[in-house]
């Protein structure tokens, strides 16, 4: 038998189909009055199919609702007055990870996803500042509750974000990274994720920035070879984000990450 190579997987999170009655009640009817709610279904969904990923991560999208309930100083998704949190309901999703997976990751949306307006700075600057010293305070909480990290989930690099929530435990992912962000992302990341349509592009900046590793999103094996050329088999992962069909999606991207030596 031919010998084969693997690359590490990681995930990115998910989305996840509204549910119906029925999913929802065989759920509720499986955790034998245990507490939880519509995100904590979500939660489960999206983690559930990640069979083989060596990275799992709970969330993507889905969990704009529960940190939209977390910040307090909202009325509807406008800001009245100086935000704050209540972590309570995120640290019983962290305290749910850290019993399904020692260390799980969370996906959560960017601010900029949030869709919050600013009644209350009148300052832009202000308002961003005020928006990220609260993700700071959300993450603390569920990391000390027991969640590994977070990928923070963005349309577009906003280099404020970057500039007040980069750290070495957050991530930040871009499903559909424009190919003229990456270089803005890798002045504050030094492990990127990029689509396969922009691998030439981010294997072209190696000279310019400090690229220690690369995540290729919904990558091939060709994509594994090709990366291989540049950068070491442990610096390059293949990564997902699963928008349809988790199940398949992710059984897929495992069977992929497999290599002829």
């Amino acid at each position: 038998m031919a010998k084969v190579r693997r690359v590490a997987v990681r995930s990115f999170g998910s989305e996840v189909p509204e549910p119906t009655v029925r999913d929802l009640a065989e759920w509720v009817g499986k955790r034998k009055g245990t507490a939880g709610d519509l995100t904590s279904y979500l939660l489960e969904v999206s983690l559930n199919p990640q069979d083989g990923v060596d990275l799992p991560c709970a969330g993507g999208r889905i969990y704009r609702a529960r940190i939209l309930e977390t910040f307090k100083g909202l009325e509807g998704e406008i800001l009245i007055r100086e935000p704050s949190v209540d972590t309570a309901l995120v640290d019983e999703d962290a305290r749910w990870g850290a019993s399904s997976k020692k260390g799980l990751n969370f996906s959560i949306p960017a601010p900029h996803l949030l869709g919050i307006r600013d009644e209350f700075y009148q300052d832009r600057q202000e308002f961003c500042e005020g928006l990220s010293t609260c993700f700071r305070q959300i993450m603390r909480a569920m990391r000390d509750s027991g969640a590994g990290g977070h990928v923070i989930l963005g349309e577009k690099v906003h280099e404020t974000e970057l500039e007040h929530l980069a750290g070495p435990r957050t991530f930040f992912f871009y499903p559909d990274l424009p190919g003229e962000d990456l270089p803005a992302l890798l002045e504050f990341q030094n492990a990127v994720a990029v689509p396969r349509n922009l691998l030439p592009t981010a294997l072209d900046l190696l000279d310019e920035y400090d690229l220690r590793h690369l995540f290729v999103v919904d990558g091939k094996q060709d994509d594994i070879l090709g990366a291989l050329e540049h950068l070491d088999l442990e610096q390059i992962s293949l990564g997902g984000y699963c928008r349809e069909n988790c199940v398949e999606y992710w059984k897929g991207l495992v069977e992929r990450a497999v290599i002829p030596r």
